[in-house]
């Protein structure tokens, strides 16, 4: 138990090249001390029937159940140390589509919902335990448009595009870190796509939002003349 006030312990890691070093030690010794306990035994034995046949029958034993143990010991190491990165992966890529859906959720909400901040912060929480240091960075842009958009209370155009914006910059970084694309050229090319989709889409929400302001004009001008008619025909 740690007693308060005292610096607690950094955890000890496991190197396994110096596990794999003190196998390699271990085997040379081995041999070492089986070759000459074959030497001797051997020679000893020379006189007794089937002594030196029973003897090289129970080094060769020895020697495959000693292989064999580090052989499945070090198969398990690799299978554990894959299964951990499957999961590990999985966790940060569900954690990322959440953060993506939670945010755009608020964003679609336009203004400050006390439910939909509780569970960022949870999502928040998973984040900073499975994700990179870039995609964490990131997202604390995200929260700060998110805080200065939110305010007033409600979140307006610009605030929601700045938002939309910046996580479009978090998928870059959650794409570097869990893509098995190391090119640093490819990593930048599919930045600049995301970044242009980003703004396109954007484009797209002008054109609609343009295009509902004639609209409605249309409608109150339509109604103003059937006014005027009424007002006319009274």
């Amino acid at each position: 138990m740690i007693k308060k006030g005292q610096p607690m312990k950094p955890p000890v890691k496991t190197s396994f090249r110096g596990r794999d070093v003190a196998y390699l030690v271990i085997s040379i010794v081995l041999v070492g001390v089986g070759y000459a306990a074959y030497r001797g035994l051997y020679f000893v034995g020379e006189n007794v029937p089937f002594a030196q046949e029973m003897i090289l029958v129970f080094l060769g034993a020895a020697t495959t159940i000693y292989l064999t143990a580090v052989l499945l010991n070090r198969q398990t190491e690799l299978e554990l140390r894959k299964e951990g990165q499957v999961l590990l992966f999985q966790q940060k890529h569900d954690t990322y589509m959440r953060v993506i859906e939670k945010v755009a959720e608020i964003v679609e909400r336009e203004r400050h919902d006390s439910a939909l901040i509780d569970e960022l912060r949870v999502i928040s929480h998973r984040l900073a335990v499975v994700g990179s240091a870039p995609v964490v960075e990131a997202f604390r842009r995200v929260l700060d448009l998110l805080v200065d958009g939110l305010e007033d209370g409600q979140l307006n155009g610009n605030d929601a595009e700045q938002v939309m914006h910046a996580v479009a910059e978090v998928t870059i970084a959650m794409r570097s870190d869990i893509s098995s694309d190391n090119d640093p050229e490819a990593l930048r090319s599919a930045a600049e796509t995301i970044m242009a989709n980003s703004r396109k889409i954007e484009r797209l929400d002008d054109i609609e939002h343009s295009k509902s302001k004639p609209d409605a004009n249309a409608a109150n001008n339509k109604q103003k003349k059937g006014d005027s008619k009424d007002d006319a025909r009274t």
